[in-house]
């Protein structure tokens, strides 16, 4: 996958979340060794898909306040690969990367926003 595709953000307010129309948020641990293999499965995965409607967020997970974490994540990050599906501002999935059986996961929500995208 072209790193030109990844928007990198290392604060939250960057992110800006609410104006996602469709896209992704992944949270990446720089730290985190399962957070490199669930990055790795992210990139690999979806660069065999067209994700040009998709907004592709990579968030530095050390920006997050505990707050922020629980508002995204619905607890604290664990640097885990944690990732969010964001539809219209909304959090509608959320999976971590880091487990192998999380790659159906990945594909089925990530087809399920490209398809919403094509509506």
């Amino acid at each position: 996958m072209p790193f030109e595709r990844l928007r990198i953000t290392r604060q939250l307010d960057e992110a800006n979340v609410p104006c996602i129309r469709r896209g992704i948020v992944f949270i990446f641990a720089v730290w985190s060794g399962p957070a490199i293999i669930a990055f790795e499965r992210f990139t690999r995965i979806l660069a065999g898909m067209d994700t040009g409607a998709l907004d592709l967020v990579v968030l530095d997970t050390d920006c997050l306040t505990s707050e922020a974490e629980n508002m995204l994540w619905g607890a604290n990050v664990g640097g885990g690969g944690e990732t969010l599906w964001i539809r219209d501002g909304v959090v509608i999935a959320r999976s971590l990367l880091y487990l192998p059986e999380s790659e159906p996961e990945l594909v089925s929500h990530t087809q399920d926003l490209l398809n919403e995208s094509a509506i």
